[in-house]
Formats: C-alpha cells, structure tokens, sequence
C-alpha cells in the first residue's frame, strides 16, 4: 500500500491506511482531530508502526511527553520489518520525542534528501518551532529556504501543505511579496488549513499591513474550530495588529477574551509564549493596570508546565515573567538554565543570556549596562528560533529601555 504521494506504508488493511492518511491530513494542515485518527488507525492495526510515530507529535505539542515517548517507542518496536523509510521516519520521530534534538535534526536532513515526499518526517523540521527554528544557528532561515526548495519539485504543484511552506520560507527571509503570492496560491488549494492562515498573519506583520491583517483573520476565524492548535494563537496576531494601529484597548481584549479562555484547549509551550509576550507588549505601550493584565494566570502556567524550565525560547519568555513581576530569583534561575544549556554546545544560550542579563539591569536601573546586553542580543536575534514576529519583543524592549511598569 501507498499514502497518498506514493510512499510505500506497511500496515495490514485499506482501512487503516485510509485512517492514517486522516491524521496526516490534520497534523500536516493544523486541524483538530490528528491525534484521535490516529489512535483510531492503530486500534485498527496495532502493528502500525507510522501510526504510532505519528501519535508522538500531538501528544508532545500538547505537552504529554511521557506519552509521547511511549508512543515512539511502540513505533520503534513495530519498525522492524517494514521499509528503510519507515524505520528512518521512526527513528527521527524517536529522537525528537525523547528530546535528543540535534540528533533528530541531522536524522530529518538526510531523510529529506533520500525521501523528499515524507511530509510528516519534514514538517518537524520546519515552521517556527521546528527543528531547525530551535537549532541556535542564526542562518536557520536560510536554511529552511534551501530545504523546502530542494523537496519542492517532488510535490504536485498545488500541493497545499508545500505551498504553504515555500510562503512561510520566503517571507521569514524578507520575501514577503513572493511570499504571500505562494501564500495565497496555497489558500485556494484548501482553505481549511490552519497553518496558512497563521503565515498569512506573519506576511502582513512583515508588510506593515494591519487593516489587511484583521481583515483577513476576522473573516477566516469563525470557519476554524475552536480547539484547533492555533485558534489562540491567531488572537494573538491579532491583538499584534491591534498594537501596530495603535489600539492598545483591542489588544487588550483579544487577551482577556479569546487567548485567555482557549488555555483550557492550548498547547502549554504556545500558550505560555504567547501570554507572556501579549502582556510584556502591552507593558509597553502604557497600559499599566495591573488588575486587567493576566500575569498571575501566565506565571500559574508556568509553573505547572515548566517548572524546570524549558528550551531556549521558552526561556527568553520566562525571563520576561520573571522581570514582569520583579522576581529577580526567578530570572537569575533562568539565567543559571541558560548557562548549563550553553554548556551542551547550543548556540542561541549565549544570545539569550545577554537577554537575561539586560532585563537584570534595567530592573537594577543600570541603562548602560542594559543598553549594552540588550544590544548584544540583537545582534544574533535569529538564533532564538521562534519567528521574526516573536523576537521583534526584544526590539521592542531595546527601543524602549524599560520594563513595563505595573505598579
């Protein structure tokens, strides 16, 4: 048997295939319902070893790792008599669960290049949280570019999911125009695809576009589930919209409202980065009523999900929580986080402890010494992952050189 872009499969009925490719569909697009097919595939065929892989990464965005790693494990062990890519898909799966990141990356690189139609495999590597983003290499954007590129001629040509990568590429590089033609060609391939409307949002943030920006997501947003991945985090867009029209107010709401009521549906990681960020924006702008603004809410998220901290992104936001509220033994425990995490060799910690060392100084009063850390930051911005969107925070907080104030 084949998936749909002619992959062999080992599985033992149409059935179960059919059901695969029904979560595939909704990992690759950003839809509810991947993780649920799944389990339907494999209780359909408990020897389905793709389908167990594929468990492994909803569970791990929604910050169930144990059973994550479970799930990869029991994919590992159904791989042995099914094809080399099969088991090549598998062991990459494995390694990114059981959090062995670097060896995750090199296993998706070789694996694009002998298997470039895997887009289960490849989509870990992309995106703004994937492999590559969280890489601490500050050329990662360029990257991303030069492997989507490669795989593209394999695809049919209005292949959604691709086309929504060759927009996402493009404009993380400072395409935006190119972009977001490949953005929209994308679009009416399969307008039910979560992923596109987010990288529409990034095109208009890039272009300074945002009338364009609430235009187009008011009207896409009411066909979107409300438990779908980034349902929270296009409120989230939009309040940044919000912001660039100089409507701290709408921001605001966007917060209280939509973002703050889907944590009872969010991904922990999402959430938190979003939450965290929305607030130190709004820090910013003036709005300083303490009472209005969830920093207790993000700061209880925190310490449920992360309370050993977490990769180097998250640490850049848990810094942010911790100067937030004053806490500067919570931002010196990042900063110790961040030091061990430097320690393994990843490049974006250093950058991030300048971060860390220049939200210390400006909670001391000390401008120069802010100045200098947070310009040092700046000047490697990239290796922090996430996407240019996100990091503009760091900007943002160097152009102001102060912490919101919220007394």
């Amino acid at each position: 048997m084949r998936d749909a872009l002619g992959n062999p499969v080992t599985c033992t009925s149409q059935a179960a295939l059919e059901t695969y490719e029904r979560a595939v569909d909704a990992q690759l697009h950003a839809w509810p319902g991947a993780l649920q097919a799944a389990d339907e595939a494999v209780a359909q065929d408990t020897s389905f070893a793709l389908a167990h892989a594929l468990r492994a990464l909803p569970l791990a965005t929604f910050g169930r790792m144990a059973d994550a790693r479970a799930a990869a494990a029991q994919a590992v062990a159904n791989a042995r008599g099914t094809t080399e890519r099969e088991r090549s898909h598998v062991a990459q799966i494995a390694a990114l669960a059981e959090g062995r990141s670097g060896e995750a990356l090199e296993r998706v690189l070789e694996h694009a290049r002998l298997w470039p139609t895997d887009a289960v495999a490849l989509g870990t590597a992309l995106g703004a949280f994937g492999l590559l983003a969280f890489s601490g290499h500050v050329d990662h954007d360029a990257a991303r570019l030069e492997l989507v590129e490669s795989v593209a001629p394999r695809y049919p040509a209005d292949h959604a999911w691709l086309l929504a990568h060759r927009a996402w590429v493009r404009i993380e590089a400072g395409r935006v125009a190119e972009g977001m033609a490949f953005a929209q060609r994308s679009l009416a391939a399969r307008a039910a695809n979560g992923n596109i409307a987010h990288i529409i949002m990034h095109g208009h943030f890039e272009a300074h576009d945002a009338p364009a920006a609430l235009a187009f997501i008011d009207g896409w947003l009411p066909g979107y589930p409300g438990d779908a991945l980034l349902w929270g985090h296009l409120q989230w867009h939009a309040a940044l919209a919000h912001l660039e029209l100089g409507q701290p107010e709408a921001a605001l709401a966007r917060l209280l409202g939509p973002l703050v009521d889907f944590e009872a549906h969010g991904a922990p990681f999402l959430l938190l980065t979003d939450m965290v960020s929305l607030n130190w924006r709004l820090g910013l702008t003036g709005l300083s009523d303490p009472r209005r603004v969830p920093w207790e809410r993000a700061a209880a998220l925190a310490a449920r999900h992360y309370p050993s901290g977490s990769n180097v992104f998250g640490e850049l936001h848990l810094a942010m929580l911790a100067a937030a509220r004053r806490d500067a033994a919570s931002l010196d425990a990042c900063a110790q986080r961040l030091r061990a995490i430097a320690g393994r060799g990843h490049g974006a910690a250093a950058t991030a402890l300048h971060w860390t060392a220049g939200l210390a100084a400006l909670m001391s009063g000390d401008l120069d010494a802010a100045g200098e850390s947070l310009a040092a930051c700046r000047a490697e911005l990239p290796r922090l992952g996430g996407s240019h969107a996100q990091r503009t925070v760091v900007e943002l907080t160097h152009e102001a050189m102060a912490l919101p104030d919220w007394s």
